[in-house]
């Protein structure tokens, strides 16, 4: 198999893979970014409904056209995207950066990690293997007239809720404590939806043949037990970072696997940077630009090294 060969390679397509793709272009970097699914990251593939009001001057648009916005402007700087694909291994040599992908094989000077949080966060419980349970709600309307039970307290959760509502499903949200973790925004507008809550609950188990037909729920403040019934179940539990193969490569991971950087958004191996929520800081739009940014200027740095110091 033949290898291609780039200076830089960006692995994701997201606001941060984007934004460090763009930055490097404009220094004339011939850079590839390589993205698992459609270009624009979660903003298309999980949530292309949510509204993008945290990031200056994208006020009332939605995942879905920021992202394309955002796609239009690299693509028309001369960026090249690979979608659909997959990274599979990561490896430095005297000569540079490999990576081995689904679709072939790639060599580069320097490599930028924005891969975002990888998998959603599972519940552990029986039942959750059953058809009808998901982890990202990329369209709500396909739960008209439906029976939602949505599990989480975080700004997704209660997004999510809050737009399940909008699209007529009968819809509940389960948190296990008694206080969101989520924006002030949020909580208000949850609020006015009228989506019923049920505080200091846990699920314990999802019954049904082949879908969601039940859920079991466990009230830790009064130890009792009662049954819902549903025909679906929304886990918004947060993600795990996919990180576990950089590891194997010398990438330095911390106590919660994200990748550890410098001040530069150097990683522990020499050529790779990385940005983005894979960073674990603020996981928003604005610091994901903001360091992939501050990656890809670094990154071009380094390739043009010793000019640029």
């Amino acid at each position: 198999m033949s290898v291609n060969e780039h200076e830089l390679i960006v692995v994701g397509g997201g606001p941060a893979g984007l934004s460090a793709s763009l930055t490097t272009r404009y220094y004339k970097t011939d850079v590839l970014v390589i993205e698992a699914g459609s270009a624009g990251g979660a903003l298309v593939n999980a949530y292309p409904w949510k509204k993008v009001d945290n990031y200056l001057g994208f006020k009332g648009m939605t995942g879905l056209s920021a992202a394309k916005a955002m796609v239009e402007h690299v693509k028309a700087e001369g960026v090249k995207i690979n979608e659909n694909e997959t990274v599979t291994d990561i490896r430095r040599d005297d000569l540079g950066i490999n990576v081995e992908t689904t679709k072939g094989r790639y060599k580069a000077k320097a490599a930028i990690l924005t891969v975002g949080l990888g998998m959603p966060r599972r519940l552990g419980v029986p039942g959750e293997n059953l058809e009808n349970v998901v982890y990202c709600l990329p369209d709500p309307a396909a739960f008209k007239g439906k029976k939602v039970i949505v599990v989480g307290g975080g700004d997704s959760a209660l997004e999510c809720a809050i737009e399940l509502k909008n699209s007529k499903a009968e819809t509940k949200i389960v948190h296990r404590r008694d206080t969101f973790r989520a924006t002030e925004k949020n909580v208000v507008c949850l609020n006015e939806s009228c989506v019923e809550v049920c505080w200091n609950t846990e699920v314990k188990e999802i019954i049904g043949k082949h879908k969601v037909e039940k859920v079991k729920l466990f009230n830790n403040k009064d130890n009792s037990e009662t049954e819902e019934k549903a025909d679906a179940i929304l886990l918004s539990l947060g993600t795990v970072p996919n990180t576990e193969f950089l590891a194997k490569i010398g990438v330095k991971l911390d106590e919660k696997n994200n990748v550890i950087v410098d001040g530069q958004m150097k990683t522990s191996v020499q050529g790779i940077f990385a940005a983005g929520d894979v960073v674990g800081r603020w996981v928003r739009i604005p610091e994901a630009v903001g360091e992939g940014g501050l990656a890809g200027l670094n990154a071009f740095k380094y390739i043009k090294n010793p000019y640029w110091k």
